[in-house]
């Protein structure tokens, strides 16, 4: 029974996150050679995304009806799969570009529902299984690593950005019809007679999610085009995004290791530091040292950091795993509209996305030390 839950959670995040939400992330060099966008109209692309994903996450958040939450953890993971199926017949024609900034903000709502209500199902059944918990949480790099392997393979078939899409929407409608079955029929609810405990820490912590979610996004949003720029026409620049989300699963594997995590702050303040250095690291290493070493370690914290966010969240308010859950999601995904925001300030004014990078590794080095306050 554990073994199930373990195996659904970790396939509904690889359908809703790693690639309903991130298969956009390969597919920006392509969209970029074949004319459907322009760097600042991908980085607005991206923020078409994060800003369903936040208001997705709000309005579930606020919900006061539970009796149909089980229908949006469906509707969430379904239409995942259906949106990057849709986005195949968007024409590469100017208004095409308002197509795809429709489709990729209807796909951050369906990720957030997906997400946050899987969650909640996940912690609250394996709460005290750290290790399972832990690598059913690994889905997003699994994801990524897929659509990484199926970005090698596009470029050797030579295949344009529409049938990208149709095969991307292909393998997660297929994925989510394999375990759509095992997706429980109830989910816990919060107690009604107690009310969310905000306190000053619960909104520190949603801070510092703020912080670590413009550290990631950056990199992690625009990791394929920066490997193109320095390896134009090269499949050495393929190899990125898979090596992302390879790192994602053996930061998990590490961190369900680790047993007793009785405080999850001095675990988070490394990982930040680490998510930092990664940034830096892509910027200022030269060649392919620099994105080798910036993948491996903004990779390999990324989902490390939201688990240890939730297991600290979760010693905060245990009583109320769905509502943290969303408002951790909403604070994440504050910052993720934040960072391609900054990114296209960043490209449009000075035409660089460097001082975007270095604010980015400036917030998760921020993170490092005001978690410690939690």
């Amino acid at each position: 029974m554990k073994i199930r839950i373990v195996l659904t959670g970790m396939v509904s995040m690889v359908v809703a996150m790693g690639l309903g939400r991130f298969a956009l992330t390969p597919q920006v060099p392509h969209m970029l050679a074949e004319g459907y966008v322009d760097l600042t109209q991908a980085s607005l692309l991206a923020a078409s995304n994060f800003l369903g994903y936040l208001l997705g996450a709000i309005e579930l958040t606020a919900a006061k009806d539970h009796r149909h939450m089980i229908l949006r953890m469906k509707t969430g993971l379904w239409a995942s799969g259906i949106i990057l199926l849709l986005s195949a017949f968007i024409p590469n024609h100017p208004w095409g570009f308002y197509l795809n900034l429709l489709l990729r903000f209807a796909a951050g709502v369906a990720s957030a529902w997906a997400l946050i209500l899987v969650t909640t199902w996940v912690q609250h059944e394996l709460i005290e299984h750290h290790s399972l918990r832990t690598i059913a949480f690994a889905g997003p790099g699994v994801g990524i690593f897929v659509s990484g392997l199926l970005a090698i393979g596009f470029d050797i078939w030579h295949t344009n950005a529409s049938e990208n899409w149709f095969i991307y929407g292909l393998v997660a409608i297929v994925a989510g019809a394999l375990i759509v079955r095992n997706l429980p029929k109830a989910l816990p609810q919060s107690s009604s007679e107690e009310r969310f405990p905000f306190t000053p820490k619960i909104y520190l912590l949603i801070g510092i999610y703020v912080l670590a979610a413009i550290g990631y996004v950056l990199p992690a949003t625009f990791l394929s085009k920066l490997a193109v720029d320095k390896f134009p026409g090269s499949l050495i620049a393929d190899i990125f995004w898979p090596l992302f989300g390879f790192a994602v699963i053996i930061g998990m594997a590490i961190l369900a290791r680790q047993k007793n995590i009785k405080r999850p702050q001095k675990g988070l303040a490394i990982t930040f530091c680490i998510q930092g250095l990664g940034i830096l690291s892509s910027i200022f290493l030269p060649g392919i040292t620099g994105l080798f070493a910036g993948a491996l370690l903004v990779g390999g914290t990324f989902m490390a950091i939201m688990q240890l966010m939730l297991q600290l969240g979760v010693s905060l308010a245990p009583r109320h795993i769905r509502t943290l859950t969303g408002l951790l999601t909403i604070g994440f995904a504050i910052g993720q509209f934040i960072g391609p925001l900054l990114s296209a300030a960043s490209t449009h004014y000075l035409s660089s996305m460097t001082p975007a990078l270095c604010i980015a590794a400036l917030g998760s080095l921020m993170a490092s030390i005001l978690i410690s306050f939690v």
